[in-house]
């Protein structure tokens, strides 16, 4: 089939030519070096025009090339690929300035706009996010990046594409001024490609909190765009003796994390279960203590107290180290102990530490496997809590001096990290960089956190009455802690540098032995 179109020379009518006659004349004698010049000059010009012909063919070449149209292979949407972070760097919408430290870069790619354009991978793709809010009277206004501080539900509408139904996961997580708020993982539900209309609110329809609001959503663990947003404060009227305004906490839209506490009625401890801002609280079992989740979240190992046999179906035995399952179910013994407090479940799920005085030897922590057999290893000290990786131990312990000690699993190179004996129930942050414990000065127990160097000594509560028992956050962007500081206990969320502490959940008790009261967080 012929590539010629009625524009092309090559498709045109070939004129024909008659061959002329030509008389033969009396060849003139010239001289030879004539002749040679004449060549030579003639050999020139054809090398020109081949070199400028060459030339010519070359960059039509080239333009063709670069010609979205001319190429069916160029991909015919703008693709978001999630690209590593070169130290603390953040590309934002144009319409945001933002000074935050956000964690990721976005590279976008050059739109394309060739009708026949093809995409160029199956993977899951993003397009950019588009922010559309509503405000208290209940318009929708336009896309933009600073709203109105009236603005009570965000929607985050986006493009996406090579989506597989019920096999892809995605994750969107919200953030307020730097500090994260809202984190949800689930399996896609939606079509292959399309558009997705995902919306912010709070429970009360109140407007959003003032300041920079950041979305992250991913496909399968791959940041896949990114957007962000302002609201405007709300503004005063002027006062000839202004107050410093009380910042007002960032909204929980929903929950994070699963909370894992225990509550103390005067007489025993209970295990239950809650979402990070205080929702969903669930009773799981009576006469449990110390709970810490599984890696996997599927599993709750505690310590089983005096009596936790008498309620229906559970059996096996009284004082231990026992494992149930996230909602309560199968309770069962693991390792009789009837001195064990403070139950840690190792990162990697293979080992179980616990704290137990055994003879004389005084406090210890021991081992035990998931399946009940004990660990032929054990460590000087008490209250322990494992690294991330699984290779040290943080510890209360005088050996012979007292504070935190930082050893590894085998009780080898050990480290102090604090100095004094009223340094207790350490928790290693989850990116592995400092630890949060309790320190009683003057008889008031505070909240602090120490580099793992022991270094950056920081204080962070500073209210009235006792703040203790610190679990972080998966994200180490947050500490869970009890407080008395309303005169009951009570459990509070704090950012991981002290700030915006607010009461997520009342009146829970504690025993003598705060180690019972441990928490976690998953």
């Amino acid at each position: 089939m012929s590539n010629s179109s009625p524009g092309d020379p090559d498709s045109l009518p070939k004129p024909s030519f008659s061959t002329p006659q030509y008389t033969a004349v009396p060849r003139r004698k010239r001289k030879n070096w004539l002749w040679l010049g004449v060549g030579s000059v003639g050999l020139l010009a054809c090398a020109a025009a081949v070199i400028v012909s060459g030339l010519i063919i070359y960059n039509r070449s080239q333009n063709n090339t670069a010609t979205p149209g001319n190429n069916p292979a160029l991909p015919a949407i703008v693709v978001h690929t999630a690209m590593p972070v070169s130290g603390e760097t953040a590309v934002a919408p144009a319409s945001v300035t933002s000074t935050l430290d956000v964690r990721r870069q976005i590279s976008r790619t050059q739109t394309l706009t060739a009708a026949n354009a093809t995409p160029t991978s199956t993977q899951p793709e993003f397009g950019p996010i588009c922010f559309k809010p509503i405000t208290l009277d209940g318009e929708m206004l336009d896309c933009n990046g600073t709203f109105p501080p009236t603005v009570v539900e965000v929607h985050a509408i986006f493009e996406y594409a090579n989506m597989t139904p019920q096999r892809d996961e995605w994750a969107r997580v919200w953030y307020h001024n730097g500090s994260e708020v809202l984190r949800v993982e689930e399996k896609w539900t939606g079509d292959v490609s399309g558009q997705f209309d995902y919306n912010l609110n709070t429970s009360d329809k109140q407007p959003l909190s003032d300041g920079t609001w950041e979305l992250e959503l991913y496909a399968n663990g791959q940041l896949q765009t990114y957007g962000a947003f302002v609201i405007e404060a709300a503004q005063t009227p002027a006062s000839p003796t202004p107050l410093p305004p009380t910042p007002a906490p960032p909204p929980l839209p929903a929950a994070s994390y699963k909370l894992a506490f225990t509550k103390w009625d005067g007489t025993r401890h209970s295990v239950w279960t809650a979402d990070l801002n205080g929702n969903n609280q669930r009773f799981l079992l009576d006469f449990a203590a110390s709970p810490s989740w599984s890696p996997d979240g599927t599993q709750l190992a505690f310590y089983g107290e005096e009596g936790i046999d008498t309620q229906p179906g559970v059996d096996g035995g009284t004082n231990g180290v026992w494992i149930m399952g996230a909602s309560g179910e199968n309770p069962h013994r693991i390792l009789p102990e009837g001195t064990g407090h403070a139950v840690d479940w190792s990162p990697a799920g293979n080992l179980i530490a616990f704290s137990a005085a055994r003879g004389e030897a005084g406090r210890r922590v021991y081992f035990v496997y998931p399946d009940g057999a004990p660990a032929p290893f054990e460590i000087l000290g008490e209250q322990p809590a494992f690294s991330p990786d699984g290779k040290q131990i943080v510890v209360k312990a005088c050996r012979p001096d007292c504070g935190l000690w930082i050893v590894n699993a085998d009780d080898t190179n050990p480290r102090r990290l604090t100095d004094g004996g009223a340094d207790g129930l350490p928790a290693f942050s989850p990116n592995g960089r400092k630890i949060a414990f309790s320190r009683n000065v003057d008889d008031n127990v505070d909240i602090y956190t120490v580099n793992v160097d022991g270094s950056g000594l920081r204080q962070l509560t500073t209210a009235p009455g006792n703040d203790s028992v610190p679990a972080w956050t998966p994200d180490s962007r947050g500490i869970v802690f009890r407080s008395t500081r309303s005169g009951v206990w009570q459990i509070y969320l704090m950012n991981a540098d002290g700030s915006n502490q607010r009461l997520i959940i009342d009146k829970v008790g504690a025993g003598n032995e705060w180690a019972f009261d441990r928490m976690s967080v998953k």
